[in-house]
């Protein structure tokens, strides 16, 4: 069996004979692997099961920051990881589109990165679409706006989300095309404790393009895979009833995972459960494998779980810690 195969078997919900794994790193922190290592090509050393292009695309302004095919301006020399902080947002002082143009898919782009992901057959193909909803309406108009508008403007918020649908489903089509097996889906919805707009305002606002998204996803036959950062735990019966396949980075700080198992675990697959907040930071080696294994033994039953970080692993994390994971998910993948 390939890679691609025991992921397409757990996702079926039924228990592989290995276990697939993926690790994510920030670009720091495989630089500093790689330092650590002497291992040039670290990261396509480890062994992943998931291969993964994103959709995103930037121009460098200089000074650190970076211009998205949005026109949001990120700058990320004043935080750690790969994309920064918002330091320009076209819409925020915009009530209306007029001054606004939204962007057209970059189309020879995306099949230059689909054409890479076909090439890796014997792995699960995913192509990521970063920001997908709320995330990019929060980009494009100011996270205290967005949530501000929902309240005293909800048709601009509609209007606003139904255009960046609109972007996700003409790079759908193009993705379509290709030998992808799954679309994922970035949009963090949660804080530690319950989602940041609430769930009324996650039913009205969200649900619904992620209802006209997952379906058109569906009818092109790919797995649909979605990213949330935090608690989500309520959108969990949603997010099944429309046909989620994957759900990532399941944060087990704010997530009882053995109740999730039982509950959504013959519907979801969870992508993730290794934390990068408390556990791969703090822990010594022996204490991170200790809790690997625990975690793997709840989430591997029955298949439907794919042993990850659950974000791209950030610089405080030890190296000896990352080798350690590594360890664990070779022995078991």
């Amino acid at each position: 069996m390939t890679k691609r195969d025991i992921v397409l078997e757990s996702l079926s919900h039924h228990k592989p004979d290995k276990l697939p794994y993926c690790l994510s790193l920030t670009d720091l922190t495989e630089k500093k692997m790689i330092e650590y290592t002497g291992d040039p090509d670290f990261f396509a050393h480890t062994g992943p099961y998931l291969a993964e292009e994103r959709n995103e695309s930037f121009i460098d302004c200089g000074n650190g920051k970076f211009k998205d095919m949005f026109g949001v301006i990120w700058d990320k020399g004043t935080q750690e990881g790969d994309f920064g902080v918002v330091s320009f947002a076209p819409l925020e002082n915009e009530d209306d589109f007029s001054n606004y143009t939204f962007p057209e898919p970059d189309e020879k782009l995306i099949r230059e990165k689909c054409e890479r992901l076909e090439k890796q057959s014997d792995l699960f193909r995913m192509y990521t679409i970063g920001f997908s909803l709320f995330e990019r309406a929060w980009t494009l108009r100011g996270m205290e706006n967005v949530l501000c508008d929902m309240l005293l403007d909800p048709d601009y918020v509609k209007e606003l989300l139904s255009k960046i649908v609109e972007y996700n489903l003409a790079v759908i089509d193009i993705v379509s095309e290709y030998d992808i097996d799954c679309i994922f889906f970035g949009d963090d919805w949660g804080q530690q404790k319950g989602l940041i707009m609430g769930l009324p305002h996650w039913k009205e606002f969200i649900l619904p393009c992620l209802e006209k998204e997952y379906s058109y996803v569906k009818s092109k036959g790919m797995f649909i895979a979605q990213h949330s950062c935090g608690d989500c735990v309520e959108t969990f019966p949603y997010l099944v009833e429309m046909g989620l396949d994957i759900y990532n980075t399941f944060q087990p700080e704010v997530y009882d995972i053995e109740y999730c198992k039982k509950t959504f675990g013959d519907k979801l697959t969870f992508y993730g459960g290794i934390s990068t907040q408390t556990l791969l930071p703090f822990a010594t080696p022996d204490e991170l494998e200790k809790e690997i294994e625990r975690i793997i033994s709840v989430l591997e039953k029955d298949g439907g779980y794919i042993l990850a970080p659950t974000h791209a692993m950030p610089g405080d994390i030890p190296p000896e810690n990352v080798m350690r994971f590594l360890e664990v998910a070779k022995k078991h993948g």
